[in-house]
Parts: structure tokens; C-alpha cells; sequence
């Protein structure tokens, strides 16, 4: 192959852009010890090199970077992988909202943790810079990339807390493991995924390693994915996802005072009381007109539907009735469809018969309104 330019440089590794004998052009990772190592943590960080190339191969999915080729017994042992036409680090840059459509770079990264979370791999130094931009037929596509610090609950290099993570890394990687990377969990990539959400709608200032504390709409938000404990951070990333839909979704009306109230109930910190449901529920049925109902369901997150359906599952029935007749009668940006799509799978999973049947029409009349844009597609 032959190197037309270095692309960029980290704590372990070179990248390159290159030209197989085929033509094709490429991004090639080759390790290189690009700062001092004790021998012994240099010969561990070379089989992390080649476990990052044995991982990734691993995965098959379209928010991950794929890797192409390998030779790991070359020296220094190297990789492919597509050409990415820049990284998220880029595209903020020069413009933080990314045209406004900083919701679509966001759930796909959420989709690429999903898929690397069921395995049980956490990437550690999610950060822009390791998200990459690609587009086919007009169609961007964003993905994960740089499994360098890639745990799967079997390191104990927690010496490569200091030497490994790259510049700006500190900004975006969560207290626990600025220490110790053993400590990983879905936790602190979610803590870093809060950092890139911040990058597009914050306002103030970022603290390394600290929880992110802001007023606004996204503030909560923020302030979940990056507490302190990790066991107070959003469980997973679709919830956080979840979560920033619900603040983007827009009712199509006024709403009454009552609706206030119950709006304010389902945003609340704490989950609602269980006898709040039942009130909710005889509200929706009798009272509540188009709007509030929209206004309403638009605000339920997954969290709070599972809240809901632990709490009482009678009445999770009989929302979930009103929650799926309002999805079958409502046409959703892209945007919004796979969240919407989860929260109807909620009800279903716990629904009775009823509500199964409901559920299920609710997100047949979801795929054929909008087409290609629920459940992934």
C-alpha cells in the first residue's frame, strides 16, 4: 500500500490515509510508541493493540467502524478500515449543532454503545474525535471508532489511565475510571456520551471529571448522564436518548392547567406516586382533550412507562390504551420514531391481550405513516 498522509496520532498508534494495490483508498491504524513506556507496559499495551484489531473484527454493525484488514504479525502491526470523511470533532467545530441535526449524530452513537453494551464491551475514551463521519448515497452516517482502551472486564492496566487516553480525553472521560479503567461500566460511556451532548447545547463551561450543572431544558439531562455515582446515571444510552427526544418533542397545542400538572409529575426527578397514575389515567380517558393527550404521551419516557407498569399494571393497560391509539393517529419525525417505538414495546411487553393488540396495530399504523423511520427501520 502506499501512504499519501498521517490523518492522526495517539498515545499508541498512527493513522494513516493509504492506497491499496487495488486503488481503493483506506484508513490504516499502525501501533507506535508514541510516548515512554516502562518494557513491561509497552508488550501489554502491544497485545491491547492486537485484542482492539480481535474486538472490533468482532462486530458487525453500522455504528461501529468496521476493520477491513489485519496483519498483526507485522511490525508494527497495522489495520484498515474505511476512509471516514472526518470525525464528530470536525463537524462540531465548525458548527456545534450540526445543522440542527445533532439529534441523528447522537442516536448514532447511542446505537453503536447499545450494541457494544449487550456484548459487554465499554469503549472508555468516547470522545468526538473517536466518532467518525461517513456517507453513502447522500446519507450520513456516524460511527464509533478507536477500541484502543477497550475493556471487556478482564484488564488491569489501570497504568494506562495516565498514558493511553489522548488529548482532550480528560473532558470527556468519567471520575471513575480517570484512575483505575477496571472500573468501567456502560456507566462512564454514558458519562462520556453526556460531554458530547454538552458540546451541542451547553452553555457553560465543562469541569473535567465533575458532575455537568446547567439550567435548561437539557439540563437534567446533562446532569444524569454525568453524576458522580455512576449508579445514579441513566441506565442505558437509548434511555439517555430517550430522554433528549422527550425535551425535542413538540405538542400541537395549548394545553390545560391539569395537563401542567401531570407534565410536571411525569419530568419530576422521582418517579410518581402510585395513586398519580390512576389520576393520570381517569384524566386521559374523560378529560384530557387532543392536545393534552399529545402533550402528555409526548412526555412519557421509557423510564416512566416502566415506572408505571411496575407500580400498577391494570392501569399501565388503560394508559397504554390511550398511549397506542395516540401513536396510531400521529405522523412522528424520523427522529422520533425508534424512541416511540421502545415505549409502545414497554406496554406490550407488560400489557394484557387488550393492550398487546393495541400495541402492536399502534406500531403497524407507526411503519406504513412513516414509512422506513421506526424500530430501526
Amino acid at each position: 500500500m502506499k501512504v499519501l498522509r498521517r490523518i492522526g496520532q495517539g498515545g499508541f498508534g498512527n493513522v494513516d490515509h493509504v492506497v491499496m494495490k487495488d486503488g481503493t483508498e483506506r484508513a490504516r491504524k499502525e501501533f507506535s510508541q508514541n510516548q515512554p513506556l516502562s518494557p513491561e507496559l509497552l508488550e501489554n499495551v502491544q497485545k491491547r493493540f492486537s485484542k482492539e484489531v480481535k474486538v472490533q473484527s468482532a462486530v458487525d454493525h453500522p455504528n461501529i467502524v468496521p476493520i477491513l484488514s489485519s496483519n498483526l504479525s507485522a511490525n508494527p502491526p497495522n489495520y484498515t478500515m474505511p476512509l471516514a470523511e472526518c470525525s464528530l470533532d470536525d463537524d462540531l467545530t465548525a458548527d456545534r449543532t450540526l445543522g440542527g441535526r445533532f439529534i441523528s449524530a447522537l442516536s448514532d452513537i447511542v446505537a453503536g454503545l447499545e450494541e457494544l453494551h449487550s456484548m459487554e464491551i465499554f469503549h472508555r475514551d468516547l470522545k468526538p474525535q473517536n466518532v467518525l463521519r461517513f456517507s453513502n448515497d447522500g446519507q450520513i452516517n456516524y460511527a464509533i471508532s478507536d477500541f484502543g482502551l477497550i475493556s471487556m472486564k478482564e484488564s488491569n492496566l489501570s497504568e494506562l489511565t495516565k498514558s493511553g487516553m489522548g488529548k482532550g480525553s480528560d473532558f470527556y472521560t468519567a471520575p471513575e475510571i480517570a484512575n483505575d479503567l477496571r472500573k468501567a461500566s456502560p456507566q462512564s460511556d454514558i458519562y462520556s456520551l453526556g460531554c458530547i451532548l454538552h458540546d451541542m447545547v451547553g452553555t457553560e463551561a465543562r469541569v473535567p471529571f465533575r458532575e455537568i450543572k446547567e439550567d435548561g431544558d437539557f439540563g437534567p439531562i446533562l446532569s444524569a448522564c454525568t453524576k458522580d455515582d455512576p449508579t445514579k446515571r441513566f441506565r442505558s444510552a437509548k434511555a439517555v436518548l430517550d430522554a433528549i427526544l422527550t425535551v425535542e418533542f413538540e405538542p400541537s397545542g395549548e394545553v390545560s392547567e391539569a395537563s401542567e400538572d401531570f407534565l410536571a409529575m411525569l419530568t419530576a426527578d422521582s418517579p410518581p406516586e402510585a395513586s398519580a397514575w390512576g389520576r393520570l389515567a381517569d384524566y386521559l380517558e374523560d378529560t384530557a382533550t387532543v392536545a393534552d393527550r399529545d402533550a402528555i404521551c409526548g412526555k412519557m419516557t421509557a423510564d416512566r412507562i416502566s415506572n408505571l407498569c411496575t407500580a400498577n399494571s391494570e392501569i399501565a393497560n388503560r394508559i397504554g390504551l390511550v398511549f397506542s391509539e395516540w401513536v396510531s393517529k400521529k405522523a412522528f419525525n424520523f427522529e422520533l420514531c425508534d424512541a416511540i417505538a421502545n415505549r409502545v414495546e414497554i406496554f406490550f411487553e407488560h400489557g394484557n391481550l387488550e393492550a398487546k393488540a393495541e400495541c402492536l396495530m399502534a406500531l403497524l399504523e407507526m411503519g406504513t405513516v412513516n414509512r422506513s423511520g421506526f424500530a430501526g427501520g
